[in-house]
């Protein structure tokens, strides 16, 4: 039985069910049987969203700010009251924070690590006890390729997906044998709701390959059905992430266009 057939009888807890991707994501897994956690912040999306994946055994919305870190435990207890302990966590919810670090507002940092870094870390932690307890599990975090390779415009943002890849490498470490699988998902360009204007503009004037929400879940959805460690989506950036590991000054002079444009789609207005 395949990873993903096992999952038609549990729960899976999904943030950012209301994105591009979580919600592409949220319609391929609503099998028959599927008990379905969707995490975002606006109500009626959520009630679209659990109206429209009709096929699984059971969906409910929990609206939750994932910045509001004190409501986490909060978060994991209303999904498990109405379907049990979480048996996938997929940790989508993300910001992008594009932008000069200069001209960002401490708040605003702090949003962008709060919801691409600290969130998924306590979600997680709240799952894992009890997928400990019964030797089975997964958690599927979604990264991006900038955590991987640093742009300029994304300082925060970068750093904070560099965080959670080595979140996910370490944590697949520590579980080790425990029977709880750990996959690291890393998308380029998507286009989702989540780019601001400037970041679709940036994307369109440095060339970046741009992909369809749902082309990223099928591979997100292949992942967890082959249990698979970690995913760079796009034969090129696999390989531009290997060079960014072993020669960053190549790099370094390779993107000096690229950063260049980046730098001047992100002055701030006269």
């Amino acid at each position: 039985m395949s990873a993903i057939d096992e999952a038609a009888s549990r729960h899976i807890l999904i943030t950012g069910a209301t994105g591009g991707i979580g919600s592409a994501t949220a319609r391929l897994l609503a099998q028959p049987g599927t008990r379905l956690s969707y995490v975002a912040r606006d109500p009626a999306r959520l009630q679209d969203l659990v109206h429209e994946t009709w096929k699984a055994d059971s969906a409910v919305g929990v609206p939750a700010d994932l910045a509001d870190l004190d409501g986490i435990a909060g978060i994991v207890a209303k999904a498990e009251a109405r379907h049990g302990p979480v048996d996938i966590l997929v940790n989508n919810a993300a910001v992008d924070g594009f932008g000069h670090l200069e001209d960002m507002p401490p708040t605003e940092i702090r949003r962008v690590f709060d919801i691409n870094l600290l969130a998924p870390i306590l979600l997680t932690r709240a799952v894992v006890p009890q997928m400990l307890a019964r030797g089975s599990g997964h958690i599927v975090t979604i990264g991006s390729i900038f955590g991987s390779i640093g742009f300029a415009g994304f300082a925060a943002y970068s750093s904070g997906k560099f965080a959670l890849r080595g979140f996910s490498e370490a944590l697949r470490r520590e579980l080790g044998h425990s029977g709880i699988a750990v996959t690291y998902v890393a998308p380029r360009y998507t286009k989702t709701g989540l780019n601001s204007p400037a970041v679709d503009r940036m994307a369109v004037a440095t060339k970046m390959a741009r992909d369809e929400p749902v082309d990223v879940a099928r591979q997100i959805v292949a992942a967890i059905e082959s249990r698979r460690a970690e995913l760079i989506i796009g034969r090129a950036e696999r390989v531009f992430v290997r060079l960014n590991a072993l020669w960053p000054k190549l790099v370094d002079r390779g993107l000096a266009k690229t950063t260049k444009k980046i730098r001047d789609l992100v002055k701030p207005a006269a």
